[in-house]
């Protein structure tokens, strides 16, 4: 009861991805729009185990972490008994661009669909077999 008589509001939620190589996973999420703000780098080999990404601007960026699992496979992940499917959603206000920075770059996102209630959408895998659904909420839609 303690915490329910504070007012108290989440004001951001920053999910935390476990890829196989973070590099190759920043090109991916770069053609989504996301730049990267910090990262650490391994002591053996300088190359990155973490790094914080953000899209957007200051007041309504989107923040997301991406870590170095150690190379596993998202078969192996599969097999283990914490796994859990995730599909990220990702609203932008145009998907038919974003589809087309996407196959360009050989990533192959199924095709885009409408919903009854006129958003866009389509789904695309990345490196690491996460999905991840782009749409286009009825509220951008141009004309």
């Amino acid at each position: 009861d303690f915490a329910f008589n504070r007012i108290m509001m989440i004001t951001a939620a920053t999910p935390l991805l476990n890829v196989a190589e973070i590099n190759r996973s920043i090109g991916f999420h770069r053609l989504l729009r996301f730049e990267v703000v910090a990262r650490t780098l391994s002591d053996l080999d300088e190359q990155p185990v973490w790094a914080m990404l953000e899209a957007g601007d200051g007041d309504t960026g989107i923040r997301l972490m991406l870590a170095a699992h150690g190379g596993v496979s998202h078969e192996e992940r599969r097999m283990r008994p914490s796994f859990a499917g995730l599909v990220w959603y990702l609203e932008c206000n145009d998907v038919d661009v974003m589809f087309d920075a996407l196959n360009d770059a050989g990533f192959k996102p199924e095709p885009v669909t409408e919903l009854e209630d006129g958003t866009h959408q389509f789904f695309v895998r990345d490196p690491d077999g996460y999905e991840i659904a782009v749409t286009e909420p009825t509220g951008y839609a141009v004309g």
